[in-house]
C-alpha cells in the first residue's frame, strides 16, 4: 500500500480525476502566502474553520502526516476536502505534486485550479484569517516590529508568541505587534 493509498482511505483526496474547467470565477491573490498559508492549522481545526464558508474556500496548511508536505483544503458542498500537496526535489527545484500534476510553485498551482474543479469546486476565494482592531497606538521599539496608530485594521499571519504576533497592515508592512493592544474583528463588521 502506498502514502496515497492510505491517505486516500482517510478520505483525503489526492486529486487522481482529470480536472475539469470551472464556470465560476475566482478572484484571489494566489502570490499572497501570507493570506492562504496556515501555518499552525491542524487537519481538525481546518475542517472547523472551513465548514461554514461558503463552497470554494480554501486554505494551505502543513501535513501533520507527510513532514516538509503541503494540504490544500477546500470547502467543497456539505463536506471539506484535503489535498495532499508533495513537496519534491526534481533538477534542484523544488516542485509541487498534487495527484498527477506537477506545478513549479504554488502560485501555479492556485492559478491552474482557480479555473478548473478540483472535485466539485474550484478554488474560489481563500478563508479569511483573523483580523484585529487596534486599541492603542504602537510606535515599535525593535526593526521586527509593525508600528500602528489606533484603530487600524491588522490580518493576523501567526501567533509567534502568546503575548506577540505575526501582523500585517493594509500597506503590506509585516511585522511584530502586541497582543493585548489589539481586538478581534468580526467578519462581517
Amino acid at each position: 500500500m502506498t502514502i496515497a493509498d492510505h491517505l486516500h482511505g482517510m478520505n483525503d483526496v489526492i486529486g487522481q480525476k482529470p480536472a475539469t474547467e470551472s464556470p465560476v470565477s475566482a478572484d484571489f491573490n494566489a502570490a499572497d502566502e501570507d493570506s492562504w498559508l496556515f501555518e499552525e492549522l491542524s487537519r481538525e481545526e481546518a475542517i472547523s474553520t472551513l465548514q461554514n464558508q461558503p463552497d470554494g474556500t480554501f486554505l494551505v496548511r502543513p501535513s501533520s502526516t507527510i513532514k516538509g508536505d503541503l494540504v490544500l483544503c477546500v470547502k467543497e458542498g456539505s463536506k471539506v476536502s484535503h489535498y495532499i500537496i508533495n513537496l519534491c526535489q526534481e533538477n534542484s527545484k523544488l516542485i509541487y505534486k498534487i495527484g498527477d500534476k506537477t506545478f513549479s510553485s504554488m502560485k501555479d498551482l492556485l492559478n491552474f485550479y482557480k479555473q478548473r474543479l478540483l472535485d466539485v469546486s474550484p478554488l474560489i476565494r481563500i478563508c479569511p484569517k483573523p483580523r484585529v482592531r487596534t486599541k492603542y497606538r504602537f510606535d515599535g521599539k525593535d526593526d521586527e516590529d509593525l508600528p500602528f496608530k489606533k484603530g487600524q485594521i491588522l490580518m493576523i499571519i501567526k501567533k509567534t508568541e502568546p503575548l506577540w504576533w505575526l501582523a500585517r497592515n493594509n500597506t503590506g508592512d509585516k511585522g511584530m505587534i502586541p497582543a493585548n493592544y489589539v481586538e478581534y474583528v468580526r467578519d462581517d463588521a
